[in-house]
């Protein structure tokens, strides 16, 4: 069974409160001064609105006035170009936030220590960062326009007031109704986002993880078993969709039987008064102006509202990443002057705490030598080398770099130590030279050639269409498996790592190109310390310390000559290779 790659933790217990909230808005800049801005401008258009209910009222008692019409429209205009400034500075503003949220957590993302990227899946964190924090602007646009919604509904309910005291007691009703529906839409509508933000993640997470594997599906032939997954993903955001929808007619219908019990009211109470002779006969319109204007900010302040309680379950996510855990990469010592041995003092190690892959391992890694790690699958080799670049971090014992504990160093100190190549290496859209070049911007061509020539690589990227300049496409899909390889074994020599880790380096290159690399990174490493991890026997016997694994622990460790008569493991990994032992030696 080969290792686990997610390390189990705790499930978050965060409850994103209005503390949490507004503390997720001191983490970055704000552009107050433009919200302020559009907060004036909105309290201008409300009294330009207000005023425009009059000519309203004028207009519905035949008042056509030159004067009249010409002032109403000079109103319009007024209001249209202050609408629509309000508009301009509260959309930059909202803008410049989403800028710089997003600016925040991509920072978080990059901080998070490896076992917090491993529970939130790397899908999540794209979603988290691509659409959750996308909301981040509504909530300030949302706030600036309740306070201007709140003071227009302020100004209509005074001219209600003024326009009919009797009448105007239906605000006794209309109010505390309204406080009731801002209370039940605002719960139903963080429910809501919550269940919509959590499936489209978990339909984003399975589409981003198996659309990246179609390959793997079509060479396993199993299109029909992915179509049911997918089918169930989709099923899962209708569901959620279902509901939206479901919860959002019950608003509707909410807010309807809100406006319908006052216009009832009105036509009822109006009609009575124009009968008794205590009103005129547009008494019902008139009143009705200005009544619309209550149920206009009143639906304004309820959409606001909803948006606010919307945009608290939509981040809760976000905030949840950002409250937890995070890498300080430059806090710490430096390394070390002096190259020493990696040693590991009892480490214990596991994705998964109660299933161990290292268990109270003891070894030492020579400086400026050659060490091959050997075992079974699942003993624990590349986990090994991921904890001595400090990517994990043991569950107990102590591992040092040259007789320095390495928890106690800065992580991108201790990680510059080191290059790491892996058995499949990720590339990056661009061109061959900048994936080269990743990790050292500052590399001159002959280095890049030198690099490139040592991984075996700078022949057939001379014979690509535009050479080193030639792009790779997504992922280097234009390049073969085994040249991608390469390029990816050129960027890590280009950094002449103290440290070079080479964790079945080889595997994906014929048998000619992996010796070649191996020979060339002997001979240009000389002196450096070289951890290689590899099934091919060929690479180990080379090596001048061999350290043998047994499922997480420490069978043995020695020269190659020692282990040929202390390690049974390792002679029989030699004669299921075919070499001959004799005497102190293996020969093929």
């Amino acid at each position: 069974m080969s290792e686990k790659k997610v390390k189990k933790v705790k499930k978050s217990r965060y409850s994103f409160s209005l503390k949490d909230l507004i503390r997720f808005y001191t983490r970055f800049s704000i552009p107050w001064w433009m919200y302020v801005i559009s907060l004036v401008l909105g309290l201008v258009y409300s009294e330009l609105l207000i005023r425009q209910a009059e000519f309203t009222i004028a207009f519905n008692k035949g008042e056509l006035f030159n004067s009249t019409i010409i002032n109403f429209a000079l109103l319009y205009i007024a209001s249209s170009i202050v609408a629509a400034l309000e508009n301009f500075f509260s959309g930059i503003a909202s803008l410049k936030v989403t800028l710089r949220a997003r600016k925040t957590v991509w920072n978080k993302i990059l901080h998070l220590p490896m076992e917090e990227v491993d529970r939130r899946q790397p899908s999540a964190l794209i979603s988290g960062i691509t659409s959750d924090v996308g909301q981040a602007s509504t909530l300030l646009t949302m706030i600036f326009l309740v306070v201007s919604s709140i003071y227009s509904l302020a100004r209509a309910i005074i001219e209600v007031i003024k326009q009919n005291y009797t009448m105007s007691v239906i605000l006794v009703v209309i109010i505390p109704l309204g406080i009731l529906v801002f209370t039940f839409v605002g719960r139903v509508e963080h429910e809501v986002y919550k269940r919509n933000v959590t499936s489209f993640r978990t339909m984003t997470e399975y589409f981003s993880e198996h659309v990246t594997a179609a390959k793997n599906v079509k060479t396993r032939a199993m299109e029909d078993q992915e179509e049911e997954a997918g089918l169930k993903a989709i099923d899962a955001k209708f569901k959620a969709d279902l509901y939206s929808a479901i919860m959002g007619q019950i608003q509707v219908a909410c807010f309807s039987l809100y406006n319908r019990i006052g216009t009832v009211f009105t036509a009822i109470a109006g009609s009575s008064m124009i009968r008794a002779g205590k009103m005129e006969s547009t008494g019902i319109t008139d009143f009705d102006t200005y009544l619309n204007r209550v149920y206009q900010y009143t639906s304004e302040i309820l959409t606001q509202y909803q948006s606010l309680r919307a945009t608290q379950g939509a981040l809760q996510y976000v905030g949840d990443m950002l409250e937890g855990p995070q890498e300080e990469l430059d806090k710490g010592e430096s390394a070390p002057e002096k190259v020493g041995d990696l040693t590991l003092e009892h480490v214990t190690f596991g994705y998964d705490q109660a299933h161990p892959v290292l268990n109270d391992l003891s070894v030492t890694i020579p400086a400026g030598k050659i060490t091959a790690l050997i075992g079974s699958n699942g003993s624990g080799k590349s986990t090994l080398l991921k904890l001595l670049q400090g990517v994990y971090k043991p569950d107990s014992g102590v591992i040092r770099m040259g007789g320095n504990d390495v928890a106690a160093m800065a992580p991108h100190a201790l990680r510059k130590e080191f290059g790491y190549i892996l058995q499949n290496n990720p590339l990056f859209s661009g061109t061959v030279r900048g994936n080269i070049m990743y990790g050292a911007p500052k590399a001159t061509d002959e280095q890049i050639t030198v690099a490139a020539k040592m991984a075996d690589a700078d022949g057939f990227i001379q014979e690509l269409a535009d050479g080193y300049d030639t792009d790779i496409g997504e992922g280097g899909k234009n390049l073969s498996g085994g040249q991608r390889q390469r390029v990816a074994i050129a960027r890590t020599l280009l950094t002449e790592p103290t440290y070079l880790l080479m964790d079945e380096a080889g595997a994906s290159l014929d048998h000619k190109s992996d010796t070649t690399i191996f020979r060339s990174v002997r001979e240009n490493l000389k002196g450096h310390t070289i951890v290689v991890v590899a099934h091919d026997m060929r690479s180990v016997v080379e090596a001048d310390h061999i350290i043998v694994l047994d499922h997480g622990t420490l069978e043995v460790q020695g020269s190659p000559d020692e282990l040929l008569k202390t390690s049974p493991t390792y002679r029989s990994y030699l004669e299921k290779q075919g070499y001959a032992l004799a005497g102190e030696g293996a020969a093929r």
